[in-house]
């Protein structure tokens, strides 16, 4: 079997949710941990154990290596059989912050963590001997917004010689985000000069939704393979004569940054106007991010605001549900944040054959996505959610009707088998 490096930024921990480890986690799970091995750059420890071997690059250390040229920045970690509460709070923390400083950009901050990692001690002779000991025959990595870890990338490819697969999963390579911020253009030059540097040493190329692919292959030339996270769907008889008893339940799973919460907060007051009279829909919320008073004072009763739950118990929550929701800013600063994104609640909401309601800026991945496939009842307008929960109430089987639609959708274009054996088929043809 090959032997293949994955790369990504954050550590494979399941109990920080992030979406680049349990993508990968889900794709290389046929495979076996010994041809198996991550390098990231977070201050985080993995839980994982898809791979055997892991090496972190600490950017506290990378820092503190312009004052100590000696200081060892690389290490290889062991995956912890249980993780002390201490270092989980600790973990917690720095995810917490990486979360904040992605959502409320400074592009001079981000212009001088760009300098720092430039000029700081990455090169190690401890990242030499992993990659030596380890000799992958593939390296797969994100084609990230992060130019030092492109450059990181590009310098594990070139001295290992091996072949490369780069996965375009967000839009960090068009100008569309953010079209009137002057910093985010000055920044956005030079994320895709690194990109383009980066898909010149790359083979192969995976992207994770067909809007994605598009723009993609468009701006660098390449033609890349559809490749979404693997769910391995159940077998399930979805009744058309089911009954729904009320209220309603509905449940969104996830955090509420880069304008989420906006929407959130006008589907309550939509319900609120419909629960006047009689309660008929209501919608939990389980979300580690922190709402802010004003935030939590325009939520309404009809929707409660829970505390985030461990990833295994996220599925019985879901099958519990009428309707799952999916949203994103539909019409503020941030609604383009996410446009070529495709996030793994997408493929898991489609596992369960339930009913989505899917709300978020029509240009974007997810949406494009949900309209085409037919999968979601979808609402791109503020004004138009009363509307739709209007017509769920009216014609309740409809429930049913989109629960179906989605679980179909999933059989045929998310099925784990044949997303693996994509991967597969991708690997093998490089080897």
């Amino acid at each position: 079997m090959p032997k293949i490096l994955i790369c990504t930024v954050d550590a494979w921990n399941s109990k920080l949710s992030a979406s680049s480890s349990n993508t990968f986690s889900a794709l290389f799970s046929q495979y076996d941990a010994q041809d198996l091995a991550n390098v990231y750059i977070r201050e985080e420890l993995p839980d994982s154990k898809v791979c055997s071997k892991y090496f972190q690059i600490s950017e506290q250390l990378v820092i503190k290596s312009l004052i100590k040229p000696k200081i060892k920045t690389g290490r290889e970690v062991t995956v912890a059989e249980e993780v002390s509460k201490d270092d989980l709070d600790t973990l917690e923390r720095h995810h917490e912050l990486y979360d904040k400083n992605r959502v409320k950009r400074s592009y001079v901050k981000l212009f001088i963590r760009e300098i720092i990692w430039f000029f700081g001690r990455w090169r190690t002779k401890e990242l030499d001997a992993f990659l030596e000991d380890f000799s992958p025959d593939v390296v797969v990595f994100s084609m990230e917004g992060y130019i030092h870890f492109n450059r990181i990338c590009r310098y594990i490819v070139k001295k290992t010689g091996a072949k490369a697969i780069g996965y375009f999963w967000d839009d960090n390579f068009t100008y569309e985000q953010l079209k009137n911020n002057l910093g985010f253009q000055m920044f956005r030059f030079f994320q895709r000069r690194s990109l383009k540097k980066l898909a010149k040493c790359t083979n192969k190329f995976w992207a994770i939704s067909p809007k994605t692919k598009r723009e993609a292959d468009e701006f660098f030339g390449v033609d890349s393979i559809l490749l979404t996270k693997p769910v391995d769907m159940p077998d399930k008889n979805i009744s058309m004569a089911a009954v729904y008893e009320k209220p309603l339940k509905m449940v969104y799973t996830g955090n509420l940054a880069i304008g989420r919460a906006s929407t959130v907060i006008a589907i309550s007051k939509a319900l609120d106007k419909l629960n006047e009279k009689e309660k008929l829909i209501e919608l939990d919320v389980y979300t580690p991010t922190a709402l802010t008073p004003e935030e939590s004072k325009e939520l309404g009763s009809s929707v409660h605001i829970c505390p985030p739950v461990p990833m295994e118990e996220v599925a019985g929550i879901q099958e519990e549900a009428d309707i799952l929701l999916f949203v994103e800013d539909i019409d503020g600063p941030l609604s383009k944040k996410a446009r070529l994104s495709f996030s793994t609640k997408i493929t898991d909401y489609l596992r369960s054959g339930k009913c989505i309601l899917a709300l978020g800026n029509a240009d974007t991945a997810p949406m494009e996505y949900f309209a085409q496939t037919g999968s979601a009842i979808c609402v791109t307008q503020k004004e138009k959610i009363e509307e739709a929960l209007h017509m769920i109430l009216k014609s309740p089987e409809i429930l049913a009707e989109y629960a179906t639609r989605a679980y179909e959708c999933g059989k045929g274009n998310h099925d784990g088998k044949k997303i693996r054996g994509i991967v597969e088929e991708t690997i093998t043809e490089l080897v």
